[in-house]
């Protein structure tokens, strides 16, 4: 490559998109301690399932009842939807083991936990903010809050799931 070209490369400021996804990844971090990287191709932030966080995601109309019922029991943590806002995901911390079936169970409701190893994307700011057609915080995460456990979330799930007007 030739000098006039690589500097041309060196002084074009980054797009915004960009340092948008940086500045995200930095304020989860700092503020969250969540182990976030950026996927440049696909312009998102994703997070690491593993030691510090797992989700239960599942569709929008159950995800809106299972919100409810954890807010008054008070075991709401971080709730996320997809762009379309078809889907919801429940941040959570790992459950050690899901007991045998219960993965199974779950599945003939859309519902699943992610596994150890998973990349979640995740909104580009964990403040929230309501952006249309993009990843959107509906309960955004707190510095020193801890997550609450997997066990309430899919258990709640699976009560609302059997029940006759859930059924698709």
């Amino acid at each position: 490559m030739n000098t006039a070209a690589l500097s041309s490369i060196q002084h074009r400021p980054a797009p915004l998109w960009l340092r948008d996804l940086a500045h995200g990844r930095a304020a989860y971090e700092e503020l969250l301690g969540w182990p976030v990287s950026v996927r440049v191709s696909e312009r998102v932030l994703c997070v690491a399932v593993g030691n510090a966080l797992s989700a239960v995601s599942m569709p929008a109309p159950l995800g809106a009842l299972v919100r409810k019922e954890l807010g008054v029991a008070l075991q709401c943590g971080p709730v996320f939807s997809d762009p379309d806002g078809a889907r919801w995901s429940f941040l959570t911390r790992p459950p050690e083991e899901l007991r045998p079936g219960v993965a199974g169970e779950l599945a003939r409701f859309d519902v699943a936990v992610a596994g150890r190893g998973a990349h979640l994307v995740v909104p580009t700011s964990p403040s929230g903010g309501s952006v249309v057609r993009t990843w959107r915080w509906l309960e955004p995460p707190a510095p020193g809050r801890s997550l609450p456990p997997a066990y309430p979330v899919i258990a709640v799930v699976r009560r609302l799931a059997e029940r006759p007007d859930m059924a698709a």
